[in-house]
């Protein structure tokens, strides 16, 4: 005879869910966010990966003048990029979300939003994108000085993503010598010798390394895992495990690796010690940001 399933039966509830789970600490310290995909299935992968915390970059995209968005247009191609949907998450869960905020030097007011406390709330860090050559040539000749002494009054560190950031940071990081200069994306480097550059930031112990999109600078030949193991190496004796941060970026990210190889690649790597492995999982990062675990 076939029994019926009784819920009745059944004394002690299942607990069902993954969240809080694993005794690491790990800080992905960069993902991209937009109105989708929704952050309740954001924050259920990051259950399921076991991460603690993100640092999330707001972008939605790039607007008819080539800003990107969401920022507000302030005439004569002047704009001010914000994040309203990264605010909100780290209002409603400090914990877990918090931001880092671009800022533009066509910002007209950008000195004075920068020392409103109240400006940017949740927000722990600062990104200055170069993508465009003139833009890199007016850092080296001090145009974005002002951005870099309100971050330095701030307290806030700053991430640069430029082609010759080896080159750029190595004028900068001296004469802001209180400021925290993040290398974003190994350097956003395409060949050896700049690479050497961003290798030779570590004599600066104001400038620290992001370590994502690892493949794209590294892994371009056959030998791909070999390759980027080795600049791993070469980033861990350059800059020591304690100024290397671990982000994901897995929204842009061009390799075919999954959100987990990207993680694990840490995790298991064999140039790190257990210290050096929790330091580029979470406490370079939480150092940085001020953002207690």
């Amino acid at each position: 005879m076939t029994r019926e399933f009784d819920p009745s039966t059944i004394r002690d509830a299942v607990a069902h869910g993954f969240a809080g789970r694993g005794d690491m600490d790990i800080v992905d310290a960069q993902l991209h966010l937009a109105p989708t995909p929704s952050l309740e299935a954001l924050t259920a992968s990051l259950d399921a990966l076991g991460i603690t915390a993100v640092m999330f970059d707001e972008l939605w995209g790039r607007n008819e003048h080539g800003h990107g968005t969401p920022c507000v247009e302030l005439g004569d191609d002047a704009y001010r990029p914000f994040s309203p949907l990264a605010q909100a998450a780290a209002i409603q869960n400090p914990r877990r979300f918090s931001y880092v905020q671009r800022v533009s030097r066509r910002d007209p007011g950008v000195v004075r939003y920068l020392a409103d406390p109240t400006a940017l709330p949740g927000c722990r860090a600062l990104r200055i994108v170069l993508h465009d050559r003139g833009e890199r040539e007016r850092f080296a000749a001090g145009d974005y000085d002002e951005i870099l002494s309100g971050a330095q009054q701030a307290r806030l560190p700053i991430m640069v993503l430029s082609r010759d950031c080896g080159a750029l940071l190595s004028t900068a990081a001296g004469r802001f010598s209180s400021l925290d200069f993040i290398a974003d994306h190994c350097g956003w480097v395409k060949t050896a010798s700049q690479w050497n550059d961003v290798l030779a930031l570590g004599r600066f112990p104001n400038v620290n390394l992001k370590w994502s999109h690892a493949y794209r600078a590294f892994g371009r030949s056959e030998r791909a895992d070999t390759d980027v193991q080795q600049a791993f190496e070469h980033a861990v004796d350059a800059f020591g495990a304690g100024r290397i941060l671990w982000a994901s970026d897995i929204t842009h990210e061009e390799s075919a690796s999954s959100w987990a190889q990207l993680l694990a690649f840490v995790l298991s790597n064999p140039a790190l010690s257990d210290e050096g492995r929790q330091a580029v999982l979470a406490k370079t990062a939480r150092r940085l940001f001020n953002w207690p675990a």
